[in-house]
């Protein structure tokens, strides 16, 4: 896989972030083969960063940006990004 794949599960009824706003979100990362890696959810703690300008992984920025207030989504997302 070398782009990334987005899958809508909740198609939110919100605006998109612009780039350089603040997004807060809640993740759960997994791996491959199944295997758990991190979540925010878990620290029920969500996740804050500005979306655009390379806070995060690049994966993240272009699965994010195009989000609306209240989406849930699913990134696979290839270590190139």
């Amino acid at each position: 896989m070398s782009e990334l794949q987005i899958d809508d599960i909740i198609i939110g009824n919100g605006a998109s972030p612009t780039t350089g706003q603040t997004v807060v979100v809640h993740y759960t990362g997994w791996l491959t083969n199944g295997q758990k890696f991190d979540s925010s959810v878990d620290r029920e703690e969500p996740f804050e960063f500005q979306v655009g300008v390379g806070d995060v992984i690049q994966g993240w920025d272009q699965g994010v940006i195009s989000m609306k207030v209240g989406g849930k989504r699913k990134l696979t997302i290839p270590s190139e990004l």
